[in-house]
């Protein structure tokens, strides 16, 4: 008996020739129903033709080919290949044999990947366009645009959830232009699919056995719909959905298929952009004033209670605080990078009866020379190009609170003069003007530098340095501070938790050994960002020395004996393997007696492979 073998996309089926007739096509109601893009819906028909069969092009859109020639009719011959898109149809006279009976590729990940596919170069180009956009709204839009052209739609809509509804995030037509009314959609298939997080394809089987899926779709005169969930493992963020009017169009479980894949990429993507401008808006935060680095250090406003750590340098902090701040007098800082001198002079500020007045900070170090001293003093209209009005400076700003200058080791010459004038007569002259004007603010400075010998250095007055550190404050470092380390730890990770929105709950054991260990150039600064950093990218409820970019404790060292027979013992277990167990090639390739090397093995207590070759 005649039968057709229909390769398309990996599979291969077997056709019997039994009616007078069969159809091949993209639709369901033909007998042979193909998936290749380039199918229409009813392409060709094999029909008896006297003794033998002939194939009829049903007016196809992409024509019907018979050994590479396209042909309107055509009697078949054992043997002959029809072609239609991607699938290929062999026409045979003798029985089907079990060899090429109805069969799948064994391997589906064998089969070629169509690239010449119009769908699949779309969706290729849908794929990396989402590393290219813009934004994401500019992506969903060429997305769905995308999505309408491979299903062959009328239109396209993304829903979103927002508020516990689901609303139209992106509406796009077959023109890829958007919807600006969303009307003749079912709203019930939508929700139904977000609540069952299943995809669905609903067909007009008017013509077929089968009920007609939704009232909706008869009502809106919708012939095909397709709709699929937008999820990442178990969140669901809304759905895909497209339909047509068309009859052109018909979906099959393949269709679904594809279309389920692409909802779960976009559903991916848009939860990672969505996740890249959380983490961008969480830098910009951080990065808000230097008040939020060291934010450990500042709570209330009573005695210790800004600090964290009872260690004994900071008893000796907290008690020379306790002393100072009340008073008027000028306080130097001294301390080495990210320990926490800024907080400090809020600290001085906060405890002193300027604490509800302005506290104003200007870091010498980052402003250029030529700038800082109209940051400092002011400037009047006219006194240099661009000084388009006058600018009170930053002492003039500090009326009544306390001015802090942070790294004053970097004051040229001239402002260092300057700074001391203002600092004993209490006035201050803005640049391009005559009026001196009263300053009334107390100074805190700060520096990581050693100023006793930038004054031997001569770099700095000596007459400057004795005028500001009336009173000197010497923080420690980190690796000073001993069992304030775990507090502070434990401390910065709970306010990470509340910043950041995670719950992790604590450190394991390695990684607060590391911490404790760990020399902190950077001091507070550097674990208070290490801390941040794992707190954002851990999927674990405690934290490891591996996620805080720390070298665990060092174990310990053993005798140089015990090394030794380890190594031996490695060594002649993989000499063994390399030799399949045979002892005797074994001792020869590592030049030993094989006696020698049987008296190691007991020794060891290794196993072998084989006594092949005793």
């Amino acid at each position: 008996m005649p039968y057709l073998i229909v390769r398309e996309m990996g599979n291969e089926r077997c056709f019997a020739l039994t009616d007078e007739e069969m159809s091949i096509g993209r639709s369901r109601q033909n007998p042979i129903q193909l998936e290749t893009e380039q199918s229409s819906r009813k392409h060709c028909t094999v029909r008896r033709a006297g003794p033998g069969w002939r194939v009829v092009d049903e007016r196809s859109s992409n024509g019907t080919f018979v050994n590479g020639l396209k042909v309107d009719e055509k009697d078949l011959t054992d043997g002959d290949l029809i072609a239609i898109g991607a699938a290929t149809i062999t026409y045979k006279l003798d029985e089907p044999s079990p060899a090429i009976a109805p069969r799948v590729a064994p391997d589906d990940a064998t089969a070629a990947i169509p690239l010449q596919d119009r769908s699949v170069q779309i969706l290729i180009q849908t794929i990396i366009g989402a590393a290219a956009a813009p934004s994401i709204d500019d992506f969903l839009r060429t997305a769905v645009d995308n999505l309408i052209e491979i299903t062959q739609a009328g239109r396209g809509m993304l829903f979103v959830m927002e508020g516990g509804e689901l609303r139209v995030r992106v509406a796009r037509d077959d023109d890829r232009a958007t919807l600006a009314e969303v009307a003749g959609i079912s709203r019930s298939i939508p929700r139904q699919v977000f609540d069952s997080g299943k995809a669905i394809f609903l067909l007009d089987t008017a013509h077929e056995d089968e009920p007609v899926p939704t009232q909706s779709m008869e009502m809106y005169q919708l012939r095909t719909v397709m709709c699929a969930p937008l999820r990442v493992g178990e969140k669901r963020l809304g759905v895909l959905y497209v339909d047509s009017h068309a009859k052109s169009r018909e979906y099959s479980a393949a269709d679904l298929a594809l279309f389920e894949g692409i909802a779960g990429y976009l559903a991916l993507t848009i939860e990672n952009i969505r996740a890249q401008q959380d983490r961008e808006r969480r830098e910009q935060e951080r990065h808000v004033s230097l008040e939020r680095e060291n934010v450990m250090l500042r709570s209330a406003l009573t005695k210790r209670q800004h600090l964290i750590g009872e260690c004994p340098p900071m008893q000796a902090v907290y008690e020379t605080l306790q002393k100072v701040a009340p008073t008027e007098a000028t306080v130097l800082i001294l301390g080495e990078s990210g320990t926490g001198k800024e907080a400090i002079a809020h600290v001085i500020h906060e405890l002193s009866p300027r604490g509800e007045k302005p506290f104003v900070v200007i870091d010498c170090a980052a402003i250029p020379e030529n700038l800082l001293e109209s940051e400092l003093f002011g400037y009047e209209k006219g006194a240099f190009t661009g000084a388009a009005m006058t600018k009170p400076g930053k002492m003039e700003l500090a009326q009544g609170g306390t001015l802090f200058l942070d790294e004053i080791a970097e004051l040229t010459p001239g402002l260092q003069v300057k700074l001391l004038r203002a600092l004993e007569q209490k006035v201050v002259t803005r640049v391009g003007g005559n009026a001196p004007i009263k300053i009334e603010a107390r100074f805190v400075t700060a520096t990581n530098r050693d100023l006793e010998e930038l004054v031997k250095s001569g770099r700095f007055r000596q007459d400057l340095l004795f005028r500001l550190k009336v009173i000197t404050v010497k923080l420690p470092p980190l690796r000073e501070r001993g069992t304030d380390i775990p507090l502070l730890a434990e401390f910065l990770l709970a306010e990470s938790n509340r910043v950041n929105g995670r719950s992790i709950k604590g450190f394991a054991e390695d990684a607060m050994k590391a911490i404790q260990a760990h020399p902190w150039e950077g001091n507070i600064r550097e674990l208070k960002h290490r801390i941040e950093q794992a707190v954002i990218l851990s999927d674990r409820e405690i934290l490891t020395s591996e996620e805080l970019n720390l070298a665990g404790p060092a174990a310990p060292v053993g005798t140089l004996e015990s090394a030794r027979d380890q190594f031996e013992k490695t060594y002649i277990v993989r000499a063994l393997a390399q030799n399949l167990g045979n002892v005797t090639q074994t001792a020869r390739a590592l030049g030993i007696s094989r006696q020698h090397l049987q008296t190691l093995i007991k020794k060891y207590g290794i196993s072998r492979l084989t006594d092949a070759g005793e």
